[in-house]
């Protein structure tokens, strides 16, 4: 209303003039509070489940941290158990390719022998040469030419395995045994296997 027109409404007319202006305010005022309310919900909702994503990416990080280190531990113990089983299969082998080779070639015992006997003191007197019994056939014609009977006799020894020796002295035992040969060689591989008879 203009100044120049007197307002004629009674005071109730006026106060309701008053609020019907006033309700569209409170209702806009009410949407903004409830815009406003959404907003801080959301944002809080954002941080809280950011803040719970955070805690769970660090516990799956955690957990696969742990579950890598897990699995190094395994590939090394894996790494260990297959050289072992790696070595013991080539021992095998070494030991089927030399009871091979001793079928194959008998008179391979002779080269077992000679070094043996190079190894042996000259001074040696007594001294007895235990051979398998089939080994024992095979050198005596071929060394009894050779040797002094003096000094070193051939002894045939069922216990003696094929492709071995041992030479006893009063001064001392020389073995070269397969077994004991084997044992030497598996010693420096750094392996438990045993020669299987």
């Amino acid at each position: 209303m203009s100044e120049d027109i007197p307002d004629t409404r009674s005071a109730f007319e006026r106060w309701e003039g008053l609020e019907a202006v006033a309700a569209p305010d409170r209702e806009a005022e009410a949407q903004e509070r409830i815009r406003l309310a959404r907003e801080e919900a959301r944002r809080q909702g954002y941080e809280a489940g950011l803040e719970q994503g955070r805690g769970e990416m660090e516990q799956e990080t955690q957990r696969l941290r742990q579950l890598a280190e897990s699995l190094d531990g395994a590939l090394d113990t894996l790494d260990f158990r297959l050289a072992d089983e790696v070595l013991n299969l080539a021992l095998d082998v070494a030991r089927q390719v030399i009871v091979g080779e001793l079928s194959a070639r008998p008179e391979r015992i002779l080269d077992v022998v000679r070094l043996a006997l190079r190894q042996m003191a000259e001074t040696t007197r007594e001294a007895r040469l235990l051979l398998n019994p089939e080994d024992a056939q095979l050198v005596r014609p071929i060394l009894n030419e050779q040797l002094d009977k003096s000094r070193l006799r051939i002894v045939e020894d069922a216990r003696i395995v094929r492709g071995g020796c041992l030479i006893e002295t009063p001064q001392g035992d020389l073995d070269a045994t397969l077994q004991t040969r084997w044992h030497q060689v598996i010693a420096v591989l750094g392996s438990s296997k045993k020669w299987l008879e």
